[in-house]
């Protein structure tokens, strides 16, 4: 079945499976009609009004939870940070008498709630549920400590002028959540790092591999989702002319039910601004509906409850049709072209027929390691890792399970560092203090698991992590996806394999088609050196064939290949030279033509002395 066409000239693509929540919008306008006709005073303007300023707290505070959900993580604590900020921002526009300081001391309190939040769940290594549960407690004690279980009052106007000043009678901390709604939404669509937010949510570890500081960016959206919280206690504790510890009672509920709602899955990954705008207009039309009703309060929040788990009802009932969307609507291949006028190469040992000659020669070292060694605790994963990599060479590297092939790539590619030894790059000392190092200096890696996130499309994911970008009027910096799109056809293209809708998520794409999309995000034009992990596992003849042609081209293209395989028919159809680890040691390092079948299973396996082996450059 062909996959569907997506224009090329498409400026900007949707990150993710983004849901705009058609039917809760009309949802939203059927409760709109229907307590218009039963309470003469919901259609009017005052009381409009009214519920967009007491849903405008609500709506800033989204902005911060969808980035946080977005990513896969969560804040229970706003409640608590809500209540607290109110009580310092309240202690200092009493005692100060300036509006400017009670301001700052409200937004510096929530960065550093949010800090705390973010450092707490990243550094410590504790889910964000526990963590922000904990903190909850912790800030809403505080809050009643600090202002010693009283409200605070007595502001100057002034500063109370900040939650009840209209401009053309519109309130203006609904203005300001507008604002802060429009502009946060279209950071979360237009930007980099917007889509390095979903690609955290669908796949951390990718993302990671990809050169994206997880842990910062994650920490930084605590800190964010903080200082929104203090402009929510800033303008309410103006608004309402006091601050109180009792404030923000089931806030996080409110503000989570309006996220789930709107569409934004808790798992992460996926989302759109638009849906939470209508997740939050539905928590704000249901609750002045049911005010009109004249239900008390505890029937609210049990309407609030039903409706959180509906959303999450919901959101397992998509995932659910989604997974059997992608089961009933197997992809095509990708086309696996031969170049006209080549035909395979004369070597015997070429099982798969690649079509793609031997005709480079290999030229200067692109890498050279000595004496890698990494542990793990009391284990060894690596001991001595002394090889090197010519430009235009494949060099496969073999070895039992454990024998520290992985170790040895994730070293060379920055994802770990060596306890010992060094790596040279083009005859000079590099070290890594991540994968983004490594990328910069022209190192591309093909991780086991991929490391491409599902729920991206397959332009986002090629080019995660080296985004293309442009600025909108000449002013507003933002992603440039026609420049992506651009790019991966072009990069696919010349690696012979055919997708059509570069906007399909990768999760929906079949096994070979998601080697492809990772081999050529690693194929950029100023590459020295491609590194690929098992990229033959679990992969058909078909498919093999493909991946064994695109890591030759890629070496008479010019770039050194690190190829690791278990796989002896793979190493003898595609290498120029063969490595050998056993037991977290090179043993043997020489020319695929200087070794047969038999012995190379003799030396993974560990039936030949050491004493026996060759090792040579």
């Amino acid at each position: 079945m062909p996959i569907s066409s997506t224009p090329v000239n498409r400026r900007y693509l949707v990150p993710g499976e983004p849901s705009r929540r058609t039917g809760l919008a009309m949802l939203c306008v059927v409760l709109v009609a229907y307590f218009g006709f039963a309470y003469d005073n919901f259609f009017t303007v005052s009381n409009g009004l009214s519920i967009l300023m007491n849903i405008s707290a609500i709506a800033i505070a989204a902005v911060g939870a969808m980035f946080l959900v977005v990513s896969g993580n969560v804040d229970l604590s706003i409640g608590g940070q809500y209540a607290l900020i109110s009580v310092i921002v309240a202690s200092f526009a009493r005692d100060q008498g300036s509006v400017w300081v009670a301001v700052l001391a409200g937004l510096v309190a929530g960065l550093v709630l949010g800090l705390t939040n973010g450092i707490l769940v990243k550094y410590m290594k504790i889910s964000p549920l526990i963590v922000t549960l904990g903190t909850m407690a912790v800030f809403k004690g505080l809050a009643y400590l600090v202002s010693e279980g009283k409200s605070v009052f007595g502001f100057a106007e002034a500063f109370i002028f900040l939650g009840r000043a209209r401009i053309n009678n519109v309130p203006l901390p609904v203005i300001i959540a507008t604002v802060i709604f429009v502009v946060g939404g279209f950071w979360l669509l237009r930007t980099a790092a917007g889509l390095r937010l979903f690609a955290i949510g669908g796949n951390q570890q990718a993302a990671r591999l990809t050169g994206i500081n997880v842990d910062w960016v994650v920490v930084r959206l605590y800190v964010l989702n903080g200082l929104l919280m203090g402009v929510v206690a800033v303008l309410t504790t103006a608004r309402l002319g006091s601050g109180t510890p009792q404030i923000g009672t089931a806030f996080e509920l409110d503000v989570l039910t309006a996220v789930i709602l709107g569409g934004v899955g808790f798992a992460g990954g996926s989302g759109h601004p638009a849906g939470v705008f209508v997740g939050v207009a539905t928590i704000g039309i249901l609750g002045s509906g049911l005010i009109f009703a004249g239900l008390a309060d505890w029937w609210q929040q049990i309407f609030k409850g039903l409706v959180l788990l509906l959303a999450l009802g919901a959101d397992q009932i998509a995932e659910h049709r989604r997974a059997r969307a992608a089961r009933d609507d197997p992809p095509a291949e990708a086309a696996e072209p031969v170049a006209a006028g080549t035909s395979p190469p004369p070597d015997a040992a070429d099982e798969y027929g690649l079509g793609v000659p031997r005709t480079r020669e290999p030229g200067e070292v692109v890498l050279a390691t000595t004496g890698l060694a990494r542990r793990f605790g009391p284990v060894f994963a690596l001991r001595d890792g002394t090889f090197s990599v010519r430009a235009g060479e494949v060099v496969c590297v073999v070895g039992d399970n454990g024998a520290g092939k992985s170790t040895l790539i994730k070293l060379i590619s920055g994802v770990y560092k060596p306890d010992a030894g060094r790596i040279e790059l083009d005859g000079h000392p590099v070290e890594f203090g991540g994968p983004i190092d490594a990328r910069r200096a022209g190192i591309e890696t093909v991780h086991q698991d991929l490391a491409v996130c599902p729920n991206l499309g397959v332009a986002h994911n090629l080019i995660l992590g080296d985004e293309p970008r442009r600025r909108m009027f000449g002013l507003i910096p933002v992603r440039d996806d026609a420049a992506a799109v651009a790019r991966t056809r072009t990069r696919l293209a010349s690696l012979g394999i055919t997708l059509t809708d570069l906007n399909r998520s990768v999760g929906r794409l079949s096994g070979g088609q998601r080697q492809s999309v990772a081999i050529a995000r690693a194929m950029k034009a100023d590459i020295k050196l491609v590194i690929l992990d098992e990229p033959t596992a679990a992969l058909g003849v078909a498919q093999t064939r493909n991946v064994l042609r695109i890591a030759r081209q890629a070496a008479e293209n010019g770039a050194g290949v690190i190829l690791i395989s278990h796989d002896i028919r793979t190493v003898f159809a595609v290498a120029d030279r063969v490595v050998v680890l056993r037991l977290g040691r090179v043993v043997y390092d020489d020319s695929v033509h200087q070794i047969t079948h038999t012995r190379l299973l003799h030396l993974m396996a560990g039936l030949e002395d050491d004493s026996t082996t060759k090792t040579g450059k």
